[in-house]
């Protein structure tokens, strides 16, 4: 051994001596090293070495690990104490503790080693790390420990957690540590957490991150708290109910069950919300409230809504967001209030068709209505008037918007329907050819002709699809060149796409 030991030495230098003090093993540091070698003369290159030197400095045969040709660093396994298996020639001087051990923390910390289930450390000063420094290894790893660690290491981390409770709720990454301590403290530990929330939670809930926390908080804490928070909630209803993040937080209340007698929250909701729900259906948060109402208030709740946001239907269909309010309306509202809101949608049927959001009313309208629905809508566009031949379904097929209306009834109303539109366009193909969105709608015409009957299409016109259903490749093609980037978010608008909405909640 002291033979290897030189050689190594000679090339890569003298090692830093293990020294042994109260029966602990602990590594001198390295600058300590370098100020003895300074102090006896030599430097840190090859010229003050010797072997008479390099023969003093290793370490004899009852050292921890013998010669180290290469420094180590502090934290390597081998450096720390009672968790690891000594050395088979070290096992009856330093025996390895079979309980829970206390780790002192170094920089930078190894979270691996820590989530050994025996090992304790300092939680405070992790917690720390996440509130002055946004570490997210030290949210991770605390997240684990709360999984998978004893019931005194969980009660441990969420008292420590408890300590800086309100500073990780508004944290980018500790706001998901404290939403995993209602699912693993003791209930004694939630409702102290749940009392960091209460007198904050207006400002929680317009947080980014604080109001994960509140809806998390809705789901565990006891009845008494939960309305305590909601009553804060409701003194600025206005702000809240279209705020960003806040709005997240109201989709939660309306969703909640209680099990004695629920605050009357919609009874403040519509107090203070009389004459605007046109404008928060408007709005790009707002819809989502309002849909989410139309879905899990009842109808006396709900009421108040419903009748303002059909008396502005006009409005709120051509909105960016509006409309998929009343999409919501047509598809899943009752059917007096679909029938009313029908009525509306056919005496426009026209100007919606050409519009960049009704259209999409309309096309939910024959997606979700019988051929009764169908039949009152071309009846409505191919009303001519005596002073313009050019009927109104003639300027839809020719409307970037309207022309996949088109292309849907051709593929999938009745027979009488088809053959109804297709007579039409026949009348107009010299100027629907002449157009860019109405040749689309001409070559189906032209391309059933020759097949002798419409139905489904076996090839497409030139720079199209070939084969596709005409439902998906029109609503496709119309939001990729007409919504532009905000697509997506539209699409999530619509109450029954789950996938599209959940994508929201994770960006927020």
């Amino acid at each position: 051994m002291p033979a290897l030991s030189r050689s190594l030495s000679l090339t890569l230098g003298p090692a830093p001596v293990l020294s042994q003090s109260e029966g602990k093993w602990s590594v001198p540091a390295v600058a300590a090293h370098k100020r003895n070698q300074s102090s006896n003369g030599s430097t840190s290159g090859s010229s003050g070495w010797s072997p008479e030197r390099a023969a003093d400095q290793a370490p004899g045969p009852g050292s921890l690990y013998g010669a180290v040709g290469t420094p180590l660093s502090a934290n390597s396994r081998e450096f720390t104490p009672g968790i690891h298996s000594q050395p088979t020639h070290m096992t009856s001087a330093a025996p390895s503790s079979s309980t829970a051990t206390y780790m002192a923390l170094t920089e930078p910390i190894n979270y691996r080693h820590l989530l050994e289930r025996s090992v304790n450390c300092n939680w405070e000063y992790i917690v720390d790390k996440i509130v002055n420094n946004n570490d997210q290894q030290a949210s991770i790893f605390l997240q684990q420990k709360l999984k998978i660690g004893s019931p005194e290491q969980k009660y441990s981390i969420i008292e420590a957690i408890s300590q800086q409770a309100y500073q990780l709720m508004v944290n980018r990454f500790g706001n998901f540590l404290v939403q995993r301590c209602f699912e693993h403290g003791t209930p004694e530990q939630i409702e102290g957490i749940a009392n960091a929330i209460k007198g904050n939670v207006l400002s929680l809930a317009m947080d980014a991150f604080g109001c994960h926390v509140v809806q998390k908080a809705l789901d565990c804490v006891g009845e008494s708290i939960k309305s305590e928070m909601v009553m804060e909630l409701l003194r600025r209803v206005a702000d809240t109910v279209v705020h960003r993040y806040a709005c997240h937080v109201w989709q939660k209340l309306f969703e909640l069950r209680w099990e004695g007698t629920a605050p009357a929250i919609m009874s403040y909701v519509n107090r203070e919300l009389t004459g605007m729900w046109t404008q928060v259906a408007l709005g790009e948060t707002g819809s989502l409230v309002v849909q989410n109402i139309f879905e899990n208030c009842v109808e006396e709740d709900k009421r108040p809504c419903i009748e303002e946001v059909i008396q502005n239907l006009d409005v709120i269909s051509r909105g960016q967001w509006g409309n998929w309010v009343i999409q919501h309306m047509i598809e899943h509202g009752a059917p007096e209030d679909a029938n009313r809101a029908l009525d509306i949608i056919i005496f426009n049927a026209a100007t919606y068709s050409m519009d960049q959001f009704a259209s999409k009313v309309i096309e939910k309208l024959l997606k979700c209505s019988g051929p009764d629905v169908v039949d009152r809508y071309l009846a409505r566009i191919c009303d001519g008037r005596p002073e313009r031949p050019r009927i109104p379904l003639i300027d839809i097929a020719s409307d970037a918007h309207g022309n996949y209306l088109i292309q849907y009834i051709l593929h999938n109303a009745t027979k009488n329907q088809r053959d109804l539109v297709a007579a039409q366009i026949r009348k107009h193909m010299v100027s629907l050819r002449g157009s860019k969105w109405g040749s689309k709608c001409a070559w189906i015409v032209e391309r059933y002709r020759n097949q002798g009957a419409i139905g489904s299409p076996v090839g497409g016109p030139p720079g199209s699809t070939a084969g596709v259903n005409i439902t998906s490749s029109a609503s496709q093609l119309s939001n990729a060149q007409v919504m532009g980037p905000h697509h997506h978010h539209h699409h999530h608008h619509a109450g029954h796409h789950h996938k599209e909405r959940r994508a929201q909640y994770n960006l927020m």
